[in-house]
């Protein structure tokens, strides 16, 4: 049976109570006149448990995510595999994901901003990493259409990573 039945029902009940209150004085109302009310009380509760059993995750195969230390080391790891393993694809791939995060690091480690004094982060860049490697962290160095020309590897990437490492 579905809530619009039910509605109907225990409107047609309702009706029905209030003639017969009217037939027998009012001193029978209140009492007969409660039973519709209680009724429609219980549906009403009925239907909000319903609703809210229907909403609740029921298993492990739900839509919760496990922030435990376990979890976020595992989320790590492979964040930083995938940025590994662009170090050996394209140079857009370098340009787009790892030279923003290498360019990053290298100004918080310096203290030198490219926006304050672009030469004096150039000449911190090379004297930190070399000509060689200072053009794989330089942000102005940047070709994110070059989809032909390989990225340095992971040799380059490892060597750059040691060399912030120790600043």
């Amino acid at each position: 049976m579905n809530r619009g039945a039910i509605v109907v029902i225990g409107l047609i009940l309702a009706g029905l109570f209030e003639l017969i209150a009217l037939n027998h004085g009012r001193e029978t109302l209140l009492p007969i006149a409660g039973i519709p009310v209680a009724g429609a009380l219980g549906l009403l509760v009925w239907s909000l448990l319903e609703r809210a059993r229907r909403r609740r995750p029921t298993g492990p195969d739900d839509h919760e995510i496990d922030n435990g230390p376990a979890e976020m080391l595992q989320r790590w790891q492979a964040r930083a595999q995938m940025l590994a393993d662009r170090a050996e694809g394209t140079r857009a791939d370098w340009d787009r994901h790892l030279r923003p995060l290498l360019a990053k690091e290298f100004e918080s480690n310096s203290g030198h901003r490219m926006a304050k004094n672009r030469r004096a982060h150039e000449a911190a860049g090379q004297l930190q990493f070399g000509p060689e490697l200072w053009r794989w962290v330089d942000p102005a160095n940047s070709a994110l259409r070059d989809q032909t020309n390989p990225a340095p590897g992971r040799p380059a990437l490892d060597e750059i990573l040691r060399r912030l490492q120790n600043m």
